[in-house]
């Protein structure tokens, strides 16, 4: 496969003296959790892992450039020159079906002068940067460079697009920025026998919303991972629809999986925003480090892609899934996607408020519940080991 020689880009210089301070700082507050405590004596990661700027652009460094991303779904790129692009943690990317029909991911930046050559998703012969025209082929190749004159020294087998690596897994398209990154199938196998006994493939795509938060995306994935712990008090409705005494969380090297019973009976929820219809007789929430979460229950499916935009500025990308039988049927889609918006208005505001409590000076750390938040305390070991690995 042709690789774009393309030299690592260099960072801005810092003077030593600020550079020392900064990593000592970063050093410290990383230390301050301690991933061999267990659950029971162990405190959260400090405030400043939320709300500092100096820890997104470590997680730049470490997190987002060294696990699979998701970027899109398997059925955008059926068929040759489908794309999508998009971005994550401030780095752009486009993933492509060649004319040999193999998927291509790359670094959504024109080497011209860094201008993105995709938006959004379609069918296209080349990728042609809309700034001054550059077009590269569908394997990344730099096809023409209009204008350049008299330009000495110029290698166009050298300009193409730089390559990232690209997977697909259960129907998901996902990429990595790094190297050399660790199989991704191999790392999810009980998760996808799992997916497979509740039917996924028989699920049909039909509707993607978006939310914004304002908060970290720590914030979002710390609330999914608390182990239904917020579910009788925060969601009223979802909890009418859900057995919390069955509920169980699973931890596994690079994910873990929370699944229970549907209330058994269960009519329309206490504020009538859920159905029992919608939510079936068992669920499964999996969260795939680090910001992908896979919800199957009932007749449908939905995937949350959690992508930060800023240190306290969060975007939430939701795919919903129906079964054939019910993804024609307009009335049943409409219900259930009201009734999973008052869910997501519901931890919207929950997790906004926790942001601006972060921000107080009388909060710094707090403790586990070890009964229920098994999941947030394995999110927090990952990504310690990932900040401790710079």
């Amino acid at each position: 496969m042709w690789v774009s020689e393309t030299p690592r880009a260099r960072l801005p210089r810092v003077s030593a003296p600020t550079h020392d301070r900064r990593v000592a700082w970063l050093q410290e507050e990383v230390r301050r959790f301690d991933p061999a405590v267990a659950i029971e004596s162990a405190w959260l990661p400090p405030k400043s892992w939320y709300n500092d700027g100096r820890f997104f652009a470590l997680e730049r460094d470490t997190v987002f450039t060294h696990n699979w991303l998701i970027a899109g779904r398997s059925d955008q790129l059926r068929n040759i020159g489908d794309f999508v692009a998009g971005s994550v943690a401030g780095e752009p990317y486009v993933v492509v079906r060649g004319e040999d029909r193999e998927l291509r991911a790359f670094f959504n930046v024109c080497r011209h002068h860094a201008a993105q050559v995709a938006m959004g998703a379609g069918c296209t012969e080349s990728l042609v940067c809309p700034y001054h025209g550059w077009t590269y082929g569908l394997d990344g190749r730099l096809i023409k460079a209009p204008e350049l004159g008299a330009v000495k020294d110029f290698d166009r087998t050298k300009f193409g697009l730089t390559p990232m690596h690209v997977a697909e897994w259960c129907g998901l398209v996902f990429i990595s920025m790094s190297d050399a990154p660790r199989a991704l199938a191999g790392d999810l196998t009980e998760l996808e026998r799992r997916l497979h006994d509740m039917d996924i493939d028989k699920l049909r795509f039909v509707a993607r919303r978006k939310y914004t938060l304002e908060c970290n995306w720590k914030v979002y994935v710390d609330n999914y991972l608390d182990g239904g712990y917020h579910v009788s008090h925060l969601h009223k409705g979802l909890a009418g629809q859900l057995d919390l005494d069955s509920y169980r969380t699973e931890i596994f090297e690079r994910y873990s999986i929370q699944s229970g019973a549907g209330a058994a009976g269960g009519g329309a929820g206490s504020s009538g925003a859920d159905f029992a219809e919608r939510i079936g007789d068992r669920v499964l929430y999996a969260w795939i480090y680090p910001n992908l979460m896979i919800n199957r229950y009932g007749p449908m499916m939905d995937t949350n892609w959690v992508l930060p935009r800023g240190c306290d500025f969060t975007e939430v990308i939701f795919d919903y899934y129906f079964m054939p039988a019910l993804a024609g049927d307009d009335a049943f889609v409409e219900k259930s996607l009201a009734a999973s918006d008052v869910v997501q208005q519901e931890d919207v505001g929950i997790c906004e408020s926790v942001q601006k409590g972060l921000a107080s000076v009388s909060y710094d750390q707090g403790r586990y519940s070890v009964k229920r938040e098994m999941g947030e305390h394995h999110f927090h070991r990952l990504l310690a080991g990932g900040f401790r690995s710079l």
